[in-house]
């Protein structure tokens, strides 16, 4: 699918192909505890990642080529998985021996199969995809339903949608709970505390956000890292949780080459600003909109891709 916007993968449109389960692998990094997630989170530093489309299925990251013209490897790779389709295990086992760690974004679908959900209508498909993680042998990072607070409405629905599901996931302890609202929920619409189901069910606590042009909204215009994601930093540091920006992006425009200066302040304020952040993650892609292109990679090896480049390589972003 070559026109596939990010509003196909909110709604967690479905996939084309169908990867087939796999028999468990052994990982490649030595996890000290038996169920690894904890492991997950850095002393110090933070992992970086992206979500790389170079084409492919819809929601499969491919973060091959981007790494070669970053010059390193990714800590992260992020996929994402539409709803009643097999897990791209495949994907997840070939980061794992890369030494990557899989984020899944995991699609529950509508409000009306939220309460299909909580009506056990849908086991069978969780206890799979359960199954499936728990096969993978090695922790993974797992952001159910992600920018709830722009599609859903019924925030008691979604908190017992979000802890029938937790429950399910008992086979595979290793799978870490994200839950992640856009920046917009913590910071202007006070929609975050209502949707949050308790520090029993979550693991990691998230924020999405981009940077674009909006000249006819200036405060919005470019939108400065910290503008965005201090209060939802600060979300997370007060329910002792690590945070996470599960997604990100400068848009990239002709007119306004922007990207290069906005991702050299973002490095620089995270190292100083967000003790708590222990993950960043990039989306990396373009599409059919015309505020919808993240790529740093045009031109090639311009000031936006060695920006990035410096990100990726900075040993604050490759904690031991």
């Amino acid at each position: 699918m070559n026109a596939v916007s990010r509003r196909n993968l909110i709604l967690g449109a479905s996939a084309i192909a169908v990867t087939p389960a796999l028999p468990a692998l052994a990982p490649s990094r030595a996890w000290a505890r038996a169920d690894g997630k904890q492991d997950l989170i850095p002393s110090s530093g933070a992992h970086f990642g992206a979500y790389v489309y170079e084409g492919n299925d819809l929601g499969v990251s491919q973060p091959e080529n981007l790494e070669s013209k970053l010059g390193h490897s990714l800590g992260i790779n992020h996929c994402f998985q539409p709803v009643d389709v097999p897990l791209h295990s495949a994907r997840m086992r070939k980061d794992i021996a890369a030494g990557r760690i899989p984020m899944v974004s995991w699609a529950a679908g509508t409000e009306a199969r939220l309460r299909q959900i909580v009506a056990g209508q849908h086991d069978d498909w969780i206890d799979t995809q359960a199954d499936s993680l728990a096969a993978l042998n090695a922790p993974v990072l797992m952001r159910l339903t992600w920018e709830f607070d722009l599609r859903y409405t019924d925030t008691t629905l979604f908190t017992e949608m979000w802890r029938y599901v937790h429950e399910r996931f008992a086979a595979a302890p290793q799978v870490a709970f994200v839950w992640c609202p856009t920046w917009r929920a913590y910071r202007e619409t006070a929609r975050a505390e209502p949707f949050y189901p308790g520090n029993a069910y979550v693991d990691w606590i998230g924020a999405d956000g981009y940077a674009r042009a909006r000249e006819d909204k200036p405060e919005y215009n470019y939108r400065a890292f910290d503008l965005m994601f201090d209060t939802a930093h600060a979300f997370a540091r007060d329910h002792g949780k690590p945070f996470i920006v599960g997604e990100t992006g400068v848009h990239r425009a002709a007119s306004n080459p922007f990207q290069a200066e906005w991702l050299t302040d973002t490095h620089t304020v995270i190292k100083s600003d967000y003790p708590e952040l222990k993950a960043l993650v990039y989306f990396h892609r373009d599409g059919p909109e015309g505020d919808d292109n993240w790529r740093v990679t045009v031109p090639d090896g311009g000031p936006a891709q060695r920006a990035l480049a410096a990100i990726a390589t900075d040993p604050h972003f490759n904690p031991g």
